[in-house]
């Protein structure tokens, strides 16, 4: 049923060629000196020039540039139906949690399950794998649960792994979905676009050298600058990636800036689940300790050393990010930096020196007055 559906759609979306307007020149037998002479069918049983349309390629013909969005809005309900049933294949009780109370039911369901066999992990896997993909795809919140939940499941470094390719996947579906929509908003927003392009490729900061030396200087790759945006996390994710589809970045760029982009902060939400989940056995247990005690065993104290680590080292590492991003301010050579320190300070003498000029007008036009009266009052009456 899917196929056909899916070959209907196609035949649908099938693009007639568009019909030549030049006519063409058939012989004759005229003399060559008339100038306005009528072109004359090939058959006497025809009155085109051309192939007349049938009526099913006229009602099911579309325009070129709306052919891929169409697709694209009919990938969202087709994608959002497989993984609402794939969902609902899972034992639990629970359609989405919401708390954090609806968190740990979920945590302790799919715990019981997946320690019932192999396929009932691999089970669960897949529906991770289908759902996390499809909320990077189409940029639905909510993806950090399972970042949490796998990081309960499984252990944090097959976690963090499994979850960052999931990651990386979901943003190169995205930006494949973001293609179509490059025409219109280059034609809405030229120049905005033209500035997020220039950013996302990494043109020189100085496009009037012509010198190939000093651009390949002030020029990094593509998927350095989606790396960096990625770690310092001012711009979404969701944004790049729409943003990386409608510029053109290539895929390779997409891929390697989102891996390495995304690591860092989906191994501190597998560690959180992974210390949320120590904690819960631990306290579940048949002699059960304190949250203080627990939080002072030496594991949890290397795992909280290591989730302030990855959560602080982009923070920590901005200066050289931003070495990576424009190499060509921070590689100077000494004597820009000495001619430029000598600039700084014979700028600051200027500005000193007309703050002392400006002091002593008014006590130059006081002295002027003081004169003046006392020579009025020299004058002989």
């Amino acid at each position: 049923m899917i196929v056909v559906v899916v070959s209907r759609i196609l035949q649908w979306l099938h693009l007639q060629p568009q019909h030549s307007l030049s006519w063409p020149s058939p012989p004759s037998p005229r003399s060559s000196t008339e100038k306005l002479v009528l072109p004359l069918s090939a058959s006497s049983q025809k009155t085109s020039f051309t192939d007349v349309p049938s009526e099913e390629s006229r009602t099911h013909h579309f325009p070129s540039v709306h052919a891929p969005i169409v697709f694209v809005i009919c990938l969202l309900p087709i994608s959002t139906a497989l993984v609402f049933y794939c969902t609902s294949t899972l034992p639990i009780t629970l359609a989405w949690p919401r708390t954090l109370e609806d968190v740990a039911q979920l945590g302790r369901e799919l715990t019981a399950y997946t320690q019932s066999g192999t396929w009932p992990l691999l089970h669960v896997m897949g529906v991770m794998a289908i759902t996390a993909i499809w909320k990077h795809a189409w940029s639905i919140p909510g993806s950090v649960i399972w970042n949490v939940l796998a990081g309960a499941l499984f252990s944090p470094i097959i976690a963090t792994l499994f979850l960052t390719t999931l990651t990386t996947i979901g943003s190169i579906c995205a930006t494949l979905l973001a293609t179509p929509l490059a025409p219109f908003l280059t034609y809405l927003f030229p120049r905005a676009l033209d500035m997020t392009r220039t950013a996302l490729h990494g043109e020189s900061d100085n496009p009037q050298d012509d010198s190939t030396t000093e651009v390949h200087k002030s020029k990094s790759s593509a998927w350095v600058r989606l790396s960096v945006l990625r770690l310092v996390g001012v711009v979404p994710w969701s944004g790049i990636n729409i943003a990386c589809g409608v510029c053109g970045v290539s895929l390779g760029d997409c891929v390697m800036g989102a891996f390495i982009g995304c690591l860092p902060w989906t191994a501190v939400t597998c560690q959180i689940g992974d210390i949320l989940q120590t904690v819960v056995s631990t306290s579940s247990n048949s002699t059960p300790e304190s949250i203080s005690s627990i939080l002072m065993s030496p594991r949890i104290i290397i795992k909280l050393a290591l989730l302030s680590f990855l959560s602080l080292a982009p923070i920590l590492a901005r200066n050289r990010l931003r070495k990576m991003i424009h190499p060509s301010v921070f590689q100077s050579s000494p004597e820009n930096e000495q001619s430029s320190r000598r600039n700084w300070v014979r700028d600051l003498r200027t500005k000193i020196s007309k703050t002392r000029s400006r002091d002593r007008k008014p006590s130059l036009k006081l002295n002027i007055l003081v004169q003046e009266k006392r020579a009025i009052e020299e004058l002989p009456s």
